[in-house]
């Protein structure tokens, strides 16, 4: 019996040993960002965000940089990514990379040069969002400090999905729903374009981590249209808001005129807080046909108005606005696409795949010149919920109520 213990023991130091690849905290750095510009000599250069892990504690923080940037030039970004100890000390650990900052440039160029290495290398994970800058260079994204969140690129990260959960500003692109757009012939990509504001180079200093009035900030400016891996152009702050009412809208925030015959300068502010999207792709007469169905319901937020929300049928008028309203913001928005871009990013395609994959298999291959000339028909219904405490604007209260 004392044998057999023995032997079991034996056999679990074995299996208890530690791991022949394992590396000590003080032997490595955590990138938290990285951004891809054009290089001047060669065709990329990278730049790696590292934490400074003494100024993410609370005792050991000094007040000094909370992140450390390093860019070097090659025409390889797997290659760059393991010659980063040129300039750095520590080995580099890219697993907690929270932000890919990618110029407008590159952008433009084309990305499969370096998603390719990103999607088979083992560094990286998939939480990571895809990120466009505008203006200035990708490299100094990584630099601007921010007084509550110390880290360029984890303040970003926590800033878009904040924008993406109170607003839908952000479609939250990630490496491999990036792929997974260019591969499918029935959907393009998108990626969110940011820029920054004020003082860039005082903004670099630590002095910006605790200002009470930053002198710069990142900010988000739009959606990054492709075609396959090209960026073809840009929208705006609404129309990206536009784009996710045809996605995954969560909440938003909408202003609607009190009266639409008169120009008042009055409104009845509305939140959004529940939507469905049905979206599908149909033919007649040889015509594509896309069908864009929504539905929600909001509550009211502020109100300017006089009306009388306590009637029936004010609300009933105020629906039809907002729905109004909504379909005309959608509409204008995806034929804006179709003709300044004929580039599908709402997955039309992807859906006449799923409902008729016989047609879509004879119109795949040309599917974004038949997305740019299809008709398009929006429906919307969201439903006004009740008003809250008070039924009545304070202006009625003063006013009178019509």
């Amino acid at each position: 019996m004392n044998k057999k213990i023995i032997i079991i023991f034996l056999s679990m130091i074995v299996f208890l040993t530690g791991c022949w690849d394992r590396r000590e905290l003080n032997d490595i750095s955590i990138v938290t960002g990285i951004a891809v510009d054009p290089g001047e000599k060669k065709k990329y250069k990278l730049t790696v965000e590292v934490a400074n892990s003494a100024e993410f504690g609370k005792q050991s923080a000094q007040g000094d940089a909370p992140v450390i940037t390093y860019s070097l030039e090659g025409d390889s970004v797997a290659e760059l990514t393991n010659k980063m100890n040129i300039g750095l000390t520590k080995q580099l650990v890219y697993s907690h990379t929270r932000v890919l900052f990618i110029n407008e440039e590159i952008a433009k160029k084309g990305l499969l040069g370096f998603l390719d290495f990103l999607e088979r290398s083992g560094q990286f994970r998939n939480d990571f969002r895809i990120i466009v800058t505008k203006g200035d260079q990708a490299a100094d994204f990584t630099r601007i400090v921010y007084p509550i969140q110390k880290s360029p690129s984890l303040k970003l990260h926590q800033q878009t999905e904040s924008m993406q959960r109170e607003w839908g500003g952000d479609p939250s692109v990630k490496l491999t729903d990036f792929i997974s757009s260019i591969i499918s012939k029935g959907r393009s990509p998108v990626a969110i374009i940011v820029k920054l504001k004020g003082n860039v180079d005082k903004g670099k200093k630590t002095e910006n981590n605790k200002s009470l009035d930053p002198e710069a900030l990142v900010y988000i400016d739009g959606l990054a249209v492709f075609n396959d891996d090209k960026m073809v152009g840009s929208l705006t702050v609404t129309d990206t808001r536009n784009y996710f009412w045809t996605q995954r809208l969560q909440q938003t925030s909408i202003a609607v005129p009190c009266n639409e015959k008169k120009k008042e300068e009055t409104f009845l502010d509305l939140r959004i807080i529940r939507t469905k999207t049905n979206i599908k792709t149909t033919y007649k007469h040889n015509t594509p046909k896309l069908h864009v169905d929504i539905y929600g319901e909001a509550n009211i937020q502020g109100n300017e108005c006089t009306k009388d929300l306590t009637n029936l049928d004010v609300y009933k008028d105020f629906e039809k606005i907002l729905n109004k309203q909504v379909k005309k913001e959608i509409t204008d928005s995806i034929k804006k696409v179709q003709e300044d871009f004929g580039s599908d990013i709402y997955g039309f395609g992807d859906r006449l795949n799923q409902t008729n994959p016989k047609k879509f298999k004879e119109v795949k291959d040309n599917w974004d010149e038949e997305f740019a000339r299809a008709d398009l028909d929006v429906h919307v219904n969201i439903t006004l919920l009740r008003a809250g405490f008070r039924n009545k604007s304070f202006k009625t209260d003063l006013k009178g109520g019509e």
